[in-house]
């Protein structure tokens, strides 16, 4: 029975190899646009860092001789899909984007399918799909949700792109030129600062939660966003090595990748959201305490590993810090923490100490500076010291 040919950028049944100590090969094929089967490999230290390598490899790819591959009879859902992995791939566009970014994109996907109540607009032909009937689609989702038609309004812009790329004169300019869409009037600003009793007071709530039976470790995942300023993403990608514990005259961390999607899998990425946000910390005392408890029996290169040694997954922490905040906090997101850490650098150090702690970049520096060595955050101790809990830590 001959083999079932692989569907266009999909990647087959992937073998890994052990090549070496701590070194692992994953091999696949994968269907090119040009209609070739081709093998394709990746290598890390473990075998999902090899998977994932593998595919992005495959990605850059899988275009590769493509020659003409859309026409007027391609549907809209097909471009767009063809779109995110030419995104994926930094083959259209000014640079390649960053993982998560291409990961957002990707979701806007299923909006063209009507999954979402919107009008299955994908499903229609290029040649069935002018610019009325897309600025007309764009303007209604922008006035249930403006900000995930801003970003379908993006995506189907770099879709006109890539029938550019490929010499196909299905739109004779840009459907989504001068498209007006409703402005984002939410109230999704940044949120309220908390006071010291309000952080205290989560912090009991979130110590009287944890327990020997959860694996997650809730204390010291909150501990960190407090303590840092850091994102989520980043706290849940700290390992051990990017900590000096024991410096003088203050502990430090040093910020040097992010959790990130990919293809569906959590993978660390090995470089932070900006060249800014590559700096180094200087950590209060309790954090650095807390640090250290949890280093005696740490047996994970991760600081906050899941049970099985592998990422914790975000979505599944901010659902038990929603379960372990109380009701009175249903208002506190993890962001709240980041927010709280700037306000009060702010009231006492200033707007550019702030900024240098959360890793935004100052008009002052360059990325130039950001490229060569971390920048140093500076000590700001001496403010972030009283968000320490008021119990002891678990």
């Amino acid at each position: 029975m001959p083999r079932k040919k692989l569907p266009v950028g999909q990647i087959g049944t992937i073998r890994y190899e052990e090549v070496g100590y701590r070194r692992w090969r994953a091999l696949a094929y994968v269907r090119t646009f040009a209609d070739k089967r081709i093998r394709v490999t990746g290598t890390g230290r473990t075998k999902s860092d090899a998977e994932a390598t593998l595919k992005a490899n495959a990605n850059d790819r899988v275009f590769e001789n493509a020659g003409a591959i859309i026409d007027g009879n391609t549907t809209l859902q097909e471009l767009l899909e063809l779109t995110v992995k030419a995104m994926r791939a930094g083959t259209i566009g000014n640079k390649k984007l960053r993982i998560q970014s291409v990961n957002t994109y990707e979701r806007q996907l299923s909006l063209f399918k009507g999954t979402r109540g919107e009008r299955a607009i994908g499903n229609l032909r290029l040649c069935e799909c002018d610019k009325s009937i897309i600025a007309n689609w764009l303007v209604k989702l922008s006035e249930r949700t403006p900000a995930n038609a801003k970003l379908a309004k993006i995506l189907l812009s770099r879709a006109y792109d890539l029938t550019v790329v490929h010499g196909v004169n299905v739109w004779p300019i840009n459907p989504t030129h001068g498209v007006k869409l409703r402005a984002n009037d939410s109230e999704e600003s940044e949120p309220v600062a908390l006071s010291l009793a309000e952080i205290q007071q989560i912090w009991e709530n979130v110590q009287s939660w944890q327990t020997p039976y959860k694996h997650t470790d809730l204390v010291g995942i909150v501990g960190a966003l407090i303590a840092t300023g850091f994102r989520p993403s980043e706290v849940l990608a700290l390992q051990w090595s990017d900590f000096q514990l024991d410096a003088k005259p203050k502990a430090k961390a040093t910020l040097s990748g992010v959790i990130v999607r990919q293809d569906g899998n959590l993978v660390r990425q090995g470089y932070t959201k900006t060249n800014s946000g590559f700096r180094t910390v200087t950590l209060p005392d309790w954090f650095r305490d807390m640090l250290i408890e949890r280093l005696v029996n740490a047996d994970n290169v991760l600081v906050f590993p899941n049970n099985r040694g592998g990422f914790l997954d975000i979505v599944n922490v901010r659902r038990q810090f929603r379960e372990a905040r109380g009701e009175v906090f249903s208002h506190v997101k993890f962001k709240s923490f980041r927010s709280s850490v700037a306000t009060a650098i702010e009231n006492v150090d200033g707007v550019e100490e702030a900024a240098r702690q959360l890793g935004h970049a100052s008009p002052a520096i360059t990325g130039r500076y950001y490229v060569k060595r971390a920048a140093d955050a500076g000590d700001h101790t001496a403010v972030l010291e009283m968000f320490a809990p008021a119990q002891s830590s678990q």
